[in-house]
Order: C-alpha cells, then structure tokens, then sequence
C-alpha cells in the first residue's frame, strides 16, 4: 500500500516528473555511454569467450601497493598520498606509498619474526582510530596474518 501512494505522489510532483525527464536524456548524452561494447550482439558467445583473469596468488600490498611506488619513483605515476589522516584536532598524517610500504614492512618483520607468527595465523588488534591501525593492517596483508579488529571496549577476559 505504501508503494502504491509513494508512485501516485510522484507521478504528480513536477519536480520528480522533471528529474525522471533528465536522467531518460542523461542516458543519451555522448559521455554517459554504458559498459556494453559497440559489438555487443550475442549474449551467450561472449559469455563462453570470456576469461577472467585470476592470478593465482594475490597480495594487496605487494601486489598494489608496491606497484604504485615502483612506479611513482619511476615517474610514471604522479605523487599522491598513499594514506593521509586528519584527528580531531585537525593534525594531518601523510604517508606516501614509499614511506606506507617502508612502515608496513617493519611492521611485518615485527609480526612474523618477533612474534613468529605465520600465514593464516590470527591477529588481535585492538587500537583506537590511529595512524598505526591501518599500518598494522597493511602488515598483517603482507605476512598473510589475518587481522581481527577489536574494540578498545575488549577487556583482557575477552
């Protein structure tokens, strides 16, 4: 029923019958064109040609974000901020992806050499909203740990 008086009232209001008007236009404009190739004829073919290509072994920070520092201190990539944090008080943290990587691998040395931890062991971590939560994150990626946030609220019987 809710539906049904949600529809009739938008059907009367001009300003959805205006905005229904531009998004059918919008559709059309040169620079909105979908995903769908221009050869686009035959559903079924193309869903037997295509291949995904799934490498078999995938890491987020060697795979990502090491790329982009290769390729920032290359010069062919501009120089953008890998992480950057603003606090409450409105104290910025920039990390670039040289310094993100640099970190996060000291991190991970600390992780699996310290604390001998392997892949697929499990990691606690329990820090408020800081710099350091997303650097033990990246580390935990890196060693293959998996990374368990929990609350500053868990107590040590939790």
């Amino acid at each position: 029923m809710l539906a049904r008086v949600t529809r009739k009232m938008l059907r009367h209001a001009k300003c959805f019958q205006r905005l229904a008007i531009f998004g059918s236009v919008r559709a059309l404009h040169k620079d909105n064109r979908t995903a769908t190739p221009q050869n686009f004829s035959n559903y079924e073919s193309m869903k037997q040609d295509f291949k995904l290509g799934i490498p078999e072994y995938f890491n987020f920070a060697k795979d990502v974000l090491d790329q982009w520092t290769d390729k920032e201190k290359a010069g062919k990539k501009p120089s953008n901020p890998a992480f950057w944090w603003i606090n409450r008080n409105g104290e910025e943290m920039r990390w670039s992806f040289e310094e993100l990587g640099s970190l996060s691998r000291k991190f991970a040395n600390i992780l699996s050499e310290a604390c001998s931890l392997q892949r697929g062991d499990r990691v606690i971590l329990i820090l408020p909203r800081v710099p350091e939560w997303w650097l033990a994150n990246v580390a935990c990626l890196r060693t293959g740990t998996v990374l368990i946030p929990g609350t500053t609220q868990l107590t040590q019987k939790d």
